[in-house]
């Protein structure tokens, strides 16, 4: 579901309606800032707030769901289309989100770093020098967490923006590419590729680098596409995989 449009569309209601947040609140017997939450596309109703929200604004589920008024001759159209966009959120909330290398990067660079900075402190009771080398192993591990963290943070800022104003599509996972000089112990690290219709134009996306449990096919991969709506070749991948 698109959250700022439904957002935006429950904020168009009350207003048709003539009630202020405060009203429409005080009519669901609830606070004035979850209505603000919705309006702001930072949350949903409660499931059992649906109906009751839908009878104060005059709408249906379907128009709720949908983020705008129905004409009868859509209205099936767009039912069949909310139903399939609710399983196809139902499923992707059973699978578990697949990290980025970078993150897993991040944490072994900062442990390492950690673990040779105490080793030299430890050390420097039995040898002076020891703590300067130590210091200097722990330097090149804690630049090499901060460029993880970096690229990892880039990374999630910009599937972060494109969730909030970009498309998501439908995709095929079409290839799994492993990167042969990384290995993360016996787990696998790829790229995914996928591909996309957009506009009646076909795509390709390429993930950034995936670390995968041991065995994982590509038949297990579910994979998100976000896309600028400008420019397709802008992109970003969110890989999921199953909890088997």
């Amino acid at each position: 579901m698109d959250q700022k449009k439904i957002g935006a569309f429950i904020a168009q209601c009350r207003k048709e309606k003539n009630l202020t947040q405060m009203q429409l609140a005080e009519l669901l017997e609830i606070t004035n800032q979850a209505v603000s939450k919705w309006e702001n596309g930072r949350g949903m109703p409660d499931m059992t707030l649906l109906q009751p929200l839908c009878d104060v604004l005059g709408i249906s589920l379907n128009e709720l769901f949908s983020g705008e008024h129905i004409s009868a001759e859509e209205y099936k159209g767009k039912a069949e289309e909310n139903i399939s966009k609710l399983f196809k959120e139902k499923q992707i909330a059973n699978l578990k989100p697949v990290k980025y290398l970078f993150s897993t990067c991040a944490n072994v660079a900062l442990f390492v770093a950690v673990t040779e900075l105490a080793v030299g402190l430890v050390g420097y009771f039995f040898n002076s020098t020891m703590l300067k080398v130590m210091l200097i192993n722990a330097s090149v591990w804690l630049i090499f967490f901060l460029a993880s963290m970096n690229k990892l943070v880039y990374d999630k800022k910009k599937l972060k923006n494109l969730k909030q104003s970009g498309a998501c599509m439908d995709s095929e996972i079409e290839d799994m590419i492993p990167a042969a000089l990384i290995r993360v112990a016996n787990y696998t690290t790829c790229r995914i590729v996928c591909r996309f219709i957009y506009e009646g134009n076909e795509y390709k996306a390429v993930s950034n680098y995936y670390v995968l449990s041991p065995l994982k096919r590509k038949e297990d991969l579910y994979a998100n596409v976000y896309i600028n709506k400008d420019n397709p070749a802008k992109y970003s991948v969110e890989l999921f995989q199953t909890g088997r």
